[in-house]
């Protein structure tokens, strides 16, 4: 019993004629009337009453209808499916995201992927730039937005922005002239530091001779920014870290700048949702 036998005997029980279903079919009565009695013969029981006036179904027709047409409609949704999981239409996207990546994701191009093809299922996965990076050599994920600097030679990688790190003051410890900081202006502030940056950081006030008082190191940019808006200090933060916070000041320091990317495994070619992925940014 195959697909096609079961397409022929579809078209005689729903037609109620065999020559009305050659017809529909597109050939000829006999080489259709001679498929429906191998079906017979293949299972071993009658599945049409043949009369002058017509067909009608045996219970054993009835009952073969119904299961044909379930695996027809079955047959097709898979085509379907499978076809858009090939064509990237459809199926799951397992993407790592970085607390601090917040202001670049979700974009407007992505929203118009999902809008566009709705079975695409994206799950998160939230980490830090290393914990992503070892996912990705683990492939739990498919693809990372990450943040540099970070140093993982098997990834290839699109870049998204390049921002600058700003400082989140609140009004306690706003007691600056200009709009924009300078890093010697840090000096007089406890700082809520985001340890991504931390070597970054002391490196830049060891050169320039300052000691600020480090109140916080911790592993999350919104927590800095948190316990800044809590008046625990000044944050100092990626720039798209900072949310909707209104208390930031830019920072006027070439060097404190880093980039968000997109990375996956360099030795896999992208599944076709995957690419879609990267091209929506």
């Amino acid at each position: 019993m195959n697909f096609r036998q079961l397409e022929y005997f579809l078209a005689v029980a729903n037609a109620g004629q065999i020559t009305a279903a050659a017809q529909q079919l597109h050939m000829a009565q006999p080489p259709l009337s001679y498929q429906i009695k191998q079906l017979e013969a293949e299972l071993g029981v009658t599945l049409l009453n043949r009369a002058t006036t017509g067909i009608t179904l045996t219970p054993a027709g009835q009952l073969l209808r119904d299961y044909a047409q379930q695996l027809v409609d079955l047959r097709d949704r898979a085509d379907g499916q499978v076809r858009s999981l090939g064509q990237g239409l459809a199926g799951v996207l397992s993407v790592g995201v970085i607390s601090s990546s917040m202001g670049a994701t979700p974009n407007a191009k992505l929203r118009t992927l999902t809008r566009h093809y709705p079975k695409v299922q994206i799950r998160l996965f939230e980490d830090n730039t290393y914990g992503l990076i070892d996912r990705l050599a683990k492939h739990l994920i498919d693809v990372a937005i990450v943040r540099t600097p970070f140093t993982a030679p098997g990834l290839a990688s699109k870049t998204l922005q390049t921002e600058s790190m700003v400082a989140v003051v609140p009004q306690k410890y706003d007691h600056f002239q200009a709009a924009t900081l300078k890093v010697e202006d840090l000096a007089t502030v406890p700082l809520i530091v985001y340890r991504r940056f931390e070597h970054l950081f002391q490196t830049t006030f060891t050169e320039k001779q300052i000691s600020p008082f480090i109140a916080c190191t911790c592993d999350d940019a919104r927590t800095a920014v948190q316990w800044a808006e809590a008046r625990m200090g000044v944050a100092i933060v990626p720039e798209q870290a900072t949310g909707v916070t209104t208390h930031v000041r830019p920072i006027r320091y070439q060097p404190w700048r880093t980039t968000l990317k997109i990375v996956w495994p360099a030795d896999i070619t992208p599944s076709p949702l995957v690419q879609r992925f990267i091209d929506s940014y």
